[in-house]
Parts: C-alpha cells; sequence; structure tokens
C-alpha cells in the first residue's frame, strides 16, 4: 500500500484548496492592472495632427538640399531633428505653417534658413546652446 493514499479524502481536498486559494492570490498579485480613461476625438484629432506635422517636417529636413544647407551653415541635422520633436505642438503648428507658406515658393533653402533664423532665436533666449558665439540674452 502507498503512503499516499494513506491519507483521508477530506484532508486531500482541504489541501487543496489552500494551495488553489494561495495560488490566486500570488496570480492576483503579480498581474498588472490595466487603466482605461476616456479620450475625446479633440483631443486624438490634436495628437494625430501633431504627429502628422511633425512627420512633414522632419520629412523636409531629410531631403538632401535641406541637410546639405544644414551642414553648410555648421549646424547638425541630427541635432536639428532632435529639435523639432521637442517641439511644443503649438510651435511646431506654427513652424508647420510658415514652412508651408515657403514651400508655396518651392525652395527647401527657405525652409532652411527658417530653421536657421529658429534655432538662433532659441539660442538667444537661452534656450538652445547650438552656436557657441550667440550669448543669451538673459545672462548678466
Amino acid at each position: 500500500m502507498s503512503r499516499s493514499n494513506t491519507l483521508p479524502a477530506t484532508l486531500k481536498r482541504r489541501i487543496l484548496a489552500r494551495l488553489m486559494a494561495a495560488l490566486m492570490v500570488v496570480i492576483s498579485l503579480m498581474s498588472a492592472s490595466a487603466q482605461a480613461a476616456m479620450v475625446t476625438t479633440g483631443e486624438l484629432a490634436t495628437h494625430t495632427t501633431q504627429q502628422q506635422t511633425q512627420a512633414q517636417v522632419l520629412a523636409l529636413l531629410s531631403q538632401a538640399e535641406a541637410r546639405d544647407t544644414l551642414l553648410n551653415l555648421g549646424v547638425d541635422p541630427a541635432h536639428v531633428e532632435q529639435r523639432v520633436q521637442a517641439m511644443t505642438p503649438a510651435e511646431l503648428q506654427a513652424f508647420s505653417a510658415q514652412v508651408e507658406d515657403m514651400q508655396a515658393g518651392g525652395s527647401a533653402v527657405g525652409v532652411i534658413v527658417l530653421v536657421f533664423v529658429i534655432l538662433i532665436v532659441l539660442d538667444l533666449l537661452g534656450t538652445t546652446n547650438i552656436f557657441p558665439a550667440i550669448k543669451p540674452i538673459n545672462t548678466h
């Protein structure tokens, strides 16, 4: 006769029930809780528009003519892309509107000049430090 058959059936059930309860507690503690929130149509549209605008500006900056112009001005194109990605939605929208106006002229050089001017203004405000020769206006 084997030893496992010597335990009464009720004791086996109690042990199994306690093991299952402990397992359920451990699993429930380990599982990640999901959180959901309502998103308004306006928020979704704004986020989508921002992503599209950012993609358009980055696509313009990735053109060969734009990259060459940035390099001729002494600006690293990768650094400009990082700055565009860090823009707020309002800055991005204003920048995109100016780029679209310049694109009507058909030249990517105009876009690059605009980027260059924006970078100079940001350096003057002390937000960036791309051009070491430009000193921020807020320093005393």
